[in-house]
């Protein structure tokens, strides 16, 4: 039996990591791989809005030890593992950002680090899944004797236009749109700076849309919107939902992401699906997403990002290109493939001896 723990699924606010476990278990549903669903005693009450979210619609609860056979596997998706059992063990690591001191909180830091640290020593975890080439490279340089036991799984890019109408967003009609927590770390003060500078360049009437909540750090962001000569043409959202997702894509003249530091990068690859064209950082996880179908500079570099930003408003023969090129390149990240490659490793666990 293969048991798939969505115990930190939150089906009120569906983050990242939220849809790589649905989208998981709708392709193994439709792949026909049997999968459970389990949830640890403590997320009792919310069993029932979980269930009916989920296409396998029946939860189990996370049993003693004792219940489990050591032929069975379990899969954490959520960087934790249980160690209830005496299952084979598969956790999914999306990125090694708290072992990064300067993006973190101090204390989280330290329990994030241990935490993890935990789970990467555990006894009988067989497998650990990966969404990039870089991630594989950070947890190698910290864990080197997972070598044997890592694997890439790409993660997928589902866009579609929402099926049922839902009200527009109150969005200006030009706009630069950066998607994503207000943190330190996804280099957010680089971003104002940028548009501060393509403003001055170019005069555009463009404004900035900043969606995402406040993470940390978000004090020295909301400090240099506050100084920013051009603060009246930077515009908040918080939490955006799904189904405003499309939109706010779809409208942009660009999608500007150059963050420090990614496991991955899920709104570059949305971006290109819906035809926004991307800048953003050289390096890491981002550069190895987009390749050669976004325009990329450093982090630092905002004289770099704030240019790219004017050849993309100002030069319709690169735009239209870029937008091709990237809407092809999206389409070797499918949630379709993720599963298979995933269940592929689930299969030869299971069939060792």
């Amino acid at each position: 039996m293969i048991y798939f723990d969505v115990s930190t699924l939150n089906p009120e606010k569906i983050t990242g990591v939220g849809v790589y476990m649905l989208q998981l278990l709708k392709h193994f549903h439709v792949q026909g791989l049997a999968v459970q669903p389990v949830l640890k005693l403590s997320r009792l009450k919310k069993k029932d809005v979980i269930e009916k979210i989920l296409p396998q619609k029946k939860v189990r609860y996370l049993l003693p030890w004792s219940f489990y056979q050591s032929s069975d596997l379990y899969h954490g998706p959520d960087f934790k593992l249980s160690t209830q059992g005496r299952f084979k063990r598969v956790v999914t690591v999306h990125d090694m950002v708290v072992f990064e001191k300067k993006y973190n909180a101090p204390d989280f830091y330290h329990k994030g680090m241990v935490d993890l640290t935990k789970t990467l020593t555990a006894e009988r975890l067989e497998a650990v899944l990966v969404n990039s080439e870089f991630t594989k490279s950070e947890v190698l340089k910290h864990f080197p004797h997972l070598k044997e036991k890592i694997h890439v799984t790409y993660l997928g890019c589902q866009r579609e236009k929402p099926a049922h109408h839902v009200n527009s967003l109150e969005l200006p009609e030009k706009y630069i749109l950066f998607l994503g927590t207000l943190e330190k770390r996804k280099n957010v003060v680089g971003v104002i700076e940028a548009f501060n500078k393509f403003k001055k360049m170019t005069g555009a009437e463009h404004k900035l849309v900043l969606a995402g909540g406040h993470g940390y750090g978000a004090d020295e962001i909301l400090r240099a919107i506050e100084s920013s000569e051009f603060k009246a043409d930077i515009l908040k959202l918080y939490y955006v939902s799904d189904a405003h997702i499309h939109e706010l894509y779809s409208r942009a003249e660009a999608l500007l992401f150059p963050s420090f530091y990614e496991g991955f990068g899920i709104p570059v690859l949305e971006a290109m699906a819906l035809g926004c064209p991307v800048v953003a950082s050289l390096g890491g996880a981002l550069e190895e997403i987009c390749a050669d179908a976004a325009l990329l500079a450093k982090p630092e570099d905002t004289d770099g990002l704030a240019q790219h930003l004017k050849t993309l408003v100002e030069d319709s023969q690169v735009r239209t290109e870029l937008i091709k090129k990237a809407f092809n390149r999206s389409t070797h990240f499918t949630w379709e493939k993720c599963a298979q490659e995933t269940a592929k490793v689930y299969k030869d666990l299971l069939g060792k001896t």
